[in-house]
């Protein structure tokens, strides 16, 4: 904007110097007998958006004006009161901070006069310059107010529809959407019945603007799509430029990039247009007064040939440098549009590159919420034949494996049906049903999953027993279904979720209220967005599709969803459905599930007369309340384990009791797995405790910025339980003989612990740069680094437990372990040379203890 009205500007300044400086003419105060000819000239001025000329000319009329003594008070109030409404107006598009004070001086003059009419426009004047510069939201609503009660008293249609315009503003910017849109709409009427298409496009644009303000953007794009319509129709440019650019960020919102390109491309055109006939209309204007002078100079020659020749060459002077600022304003003006162009295509790419990076983070969510369950099914069913022994235990580990499966489909189902939603193809299917039987069923499934993390699942029902309705059971499961997984999912251990089931006026209710962390004020209709994830709490997974499925499937059966939340309090998502009498019978063939009494799931006590040799104690940190069982059951066997369902909970049950080592997850609530390392580092007695990262995620960079906080193994899912229980062990027993080394080496353990640490970089970086050397032995490294052998034992043994060769071979391990993930090679021989272990019954052995897998069981597992 600034950049065209910089070429405005070198246009009239040519108009400036073309006419030949009649300071002297503009100087003359004007007589009586031209003062209307001046208000005509003012109008037009407006018109063209001359607003310099504006300006010119209003001053010298209130010039005028102060020094007439033989007009009335009255008669001098409305003039003043119309020259500063125009002096206002011309400053709100010149200087906009100026344009205040001339509003409230043609108000104060007009509030003088009997004229209602003045006193609309002088307010409306004033609500122009607070909506667009100033922005006070209850003056905004006074005004408004003060707009009508004038517009009414002159009984002017376009007066009251205007006003009521500037009332539905006032009410959208104040937060009451409902209220503003009835004025909107009282408005649209009168301009209709006028037959003003210009008013009815603002208006219209207004209506688009409060519907944005309600977050319901196909409704915004009706209404601005007809004032584009409108706007057309008048040929307005202004109004085109407005409701293209509007319709451009609302088909934004919709992800509807096409359409989106579309309109900002006749937003340009439009603006582009408008400002192209402005600067013509300057030229013309400034060619005809170039010739009328040019005709007064030729009469003056003729009476003084001196003063000829210094005009003629003033003339000359002045229109070469005219001509220049033009040529330069024309420079300017196609290489703006050129860095419009290349801005627009820039914009373009951005926009396609957000639509990449929503689709790649989609997908990544696929792969990261799919390793969890089937890590839960492999190994579940991998712990059944454990236990082909044990019937309630393999029931338990059969029953998991299928769960998580059942799982699996859901989520491709949900994609499925996102699709065919998308598609027009969801239809409703009705099945008459008993409607108390079915919310028990489906609210007391839940039960299980939510005493594995400890969470009181409360349901009051109270809907007869003997209620028949016609309902899609299938989708109120879905919704139902999501509602309560992600109660469960966002609740911390030891808290409560409360399920409410009630008949209101022919219409069912849910409501689901959980004391989670709450969403964030910006966020609560956010979460309904086809795969959003919240940016104010922390990542815990999810496809991103199941509020927005819930939402719209509570839209297909003539319903809505709700949530009332308050950050760190909890949330309550409400669900209304339309619900009537069916009259036929029903088969009830449900039984009602039986609430289980609450049990902890772990007990994580061992007492000391029961095993006299303490057992290691490891701290479980996941939030999957099936996954923390899962690993339960396989460390709880060898090892003490204490669960925690999130990051938080983990460090305050380490301010309370001592472990051997900990196990986290890495997306978590509340504070996630690398949240937990950092504050972890921060206590001096967990500083060297052995610390586990266990995750689905893949990426290479989650695993290095792991391993530079200093945790000790990261393992993926899915993994089996041999692979976890060697890792474990092989850090026990480095963690053990690291204590043992210490306690019999307290002299040697001391004040050299920060150099200590940087040799022991050093020798790490060392090794790796001979990795595939196989004759690399404890000699060569300790040469390197300038230490004996012993010294080199020493440092080690102090900060790894391990010895030199224990060190080599560690690293040896992880790279391999490295290659075959990534699948970088095609055979274990290519492996084992990058490695420098050319042995492949030794390389199979070490790896084994190691990971608890054979190399080839990994590297055809991973193809």
């Amino acid at each position: 904007m600034n950049q065209f009205m910089n070429i405005i500007w070198v246009a009239l300044l040519w108009l400036f110097f073309a006419s030949g400086l009649k300071i002297a003419a503009q100087e003359k105060i004007i007589q009586a007998d031209t003062y209307s000819e001046k208000i005509s000239e003012v109008k037009q001025f407006i018109k063209d958006g001359k607003y310099d000329k504006v300006l010119e000319q209003t001053l010298l009329m209130n010039e005028f004006l102060k020094t007439r003594k033989d007009i009335t008070i009255d008669s001098l109030n409305i003039l003043f009161a119309k020259n500063y409404y125009n002096l206002c107006y011309a400053y709100l598009f010149l200087e906009p901070e100026k344009s205040l004070v001339y509003a409230d001086s043609s108000i104060s003059r007009s509030l003088k006069t009997n004229s209602p009419s003045l006193k609309q426009q002088t307010y409306s004047i004033k609500y122009y310059v607070l909506y667009d510069v100033k922005g006070e939201e209850k003056t905004l609503d006074f005004i408004a107010d003060q707009c009508i009660r004038y517009a009414l008293e002159a009984k002017n249609d376009k007066m009251i529809g205007e006003s009521y315009m500037h009332k539905c503003n006032s009410l959208a910017v104040l937060g009451k959407p409902s209220e503003a849109i009835s004025y909107c709409n009282m408005a649209a009427e009168i301009f209709e019945k006028v037959s003003d298409d210009t008013y009815l496009s603002s208006v219209l644009n207004n209506i688009g603007n409060v519907f944005v303000k309600i977050n319901e953007p196909k409704t915004a794009l009706e209404f601005y799509q007809l004032s584009y319509e409108k706007s057309l129709k008048v040929n307005s440019t202004r109004d085109v430029a407005l409701s293209a650019r509007n319709m451009a960020d609302q088909y934004e919102n919709l992800n509807q990039w096409e359409k989106a390109a579309k309109y900002h491309k006749i937003f340009g055109d439009s603006i582009e247009s408008h400002y192209t006939q402005l600067i013509e209309s300057n030229f013309t204007e400034a060619e005809a007064k170039f010739n009328f002078e040019q005709k007064d100079k030729e009469i003056a020659q003729q009476q003084l040939e001196i003063a000829r020749q210094k005009n003629s060459r003033n003339v000359w002077i002045f229109s070469s440098l005219a001509f220049i600022l033009v040529g330069l304003g024309i420079f300017q003006w196609q290489s703006n549009r050129q860095k419009r162009k290349k801005l627009f295509i820039e914009t373009e790419l951005q926009k396609e590159q957000e639509i990449n990076d929503i689709r790649s983070k989609f997908l990544g969510n696929i792969a990261h919420e799919i390793r969890t369950p089937l890590t839960l099914i492999s190994g579940n069913l991998n712990l059944a034949l454990d236990h082909l022994k044990d019937p309630q235990k393999l029931k338990e580990h059969i029953t998991t494996a299928l769960q998580n499966s059942s799982k699996v489909t859901e989520d491709a189902n949900e994609i499925l049906t996102l699709l065919k939603y998308e598609k027009d193809k969801t239809k409703i299917r009705l099945t008459p049903v008993l409607l108390n039987e079915q919310l028990s069923r489906i609210v007391y499934s839940f039960n299980s999953l939510a005493q594995m993390k400890e969470i009181d699942l409360s349901f009051l029902n109270t809907i007869p027993e003997s209620f028949k309705t016609a309902i899609d059971i299938e989708k109120l499961e879905k919704i139902i279904n999501n509602l309560l997984s992600n109660a469960i999912k966002f609740s911390p251990s030891k808290s409560k979720i409360s399920v409410a089931a009630t008949l209101i006026n022919s219409q069912l209710e849910v409501k689901v209220a959980d004391q989670g962390e709450g969403i964030h004020f910006d966020e609560k209709e956010k979460i309904f967005e086809r795969f959003y994830q919240s940016k104010n709490n922390s990542a815990v997974g999810g496809i991103g599709i199941g509020l927005s499925l819930s939402r719209e499937f509570a839209k297909i059966l003539g319903g809505h969803l709700s949530v009332i939340s308050k950050l760190g309090k909890g949330s309550t998502f409400t669900l209304q459905l339309p619900v009537t009498v069916y009259q036929g019978e029903i088969d009830s063939v449900i039984e009602k599930p039986k609430k289980v009494p609450k049990e902890r799931l772990v007990d994580t006590v061992t007492e000391a007369s029961i095993n006299p040799e303490r057992r290691a104690k490891i701290l479980i940190t996941e939030d999957n309340p099936q996954m923390a069982k899962f690993l339960n059951d396989i460390l709880a066997s060898e090892y003490d384990c204490t669960l925690a369902f999130d990051g938080k909970e983990a460090l305050e049950i380490l301010q309370r009791e001592s472990f051997d080592l900990i196990t986290s997850d890495i997306m978590m609530p509340k504070m996630d797995g690398f949240e937990l390392k950092k504050a972890v580092n921060k206590i001096p007695e967990y500083q060297h405790i052995p610390f586990i990262l266990i995750s689905a995620k893949t990426l290479e960079e989650d695993k290095i910025r792991g391993f530079k906080m200093g945790i000790d193994d990261y393992v993926v899912k899915p993994f089996s339980k041999n692979e976890l229980m060697a890792r474990v062990a092989n850090l026990l027993t480095h963690k053990k003989q690291r204590e043992k080394w210490q306690l019999q080496n307290q002299n040697l353990v001391a004040d050299t612990e920060s150099s200590d640490k940087k040799l022991l970089k050093k020798i790490e970086s060392l090794v790796i740069e001979n990795l595939n050397n196989e004759s690399y032995k404890i000699e060569s490294l300790a040469q390197q680094v300038h230490y004996s052998q012993r010294q080199l034992t020493r440092i080690l043994k102090q900060y790894t437990g391990m010895t030199p060769v224990q060190f080599i071979l560690e690293i040896r391990l992880q790279k391999a372990y490295q290659l075959l993930q990534h699948k970088t090679h095609f055979t274990l021989s290519e492996v084992r040379y990058d490695v420098g272990i050319s042995s492949s019954p030794y390389f199979n052995k070490k790896f084994r203890e190691r990971f608890g897998i054979l190399p080839a069981d990994l590297l055809s597992e991973r193809r």
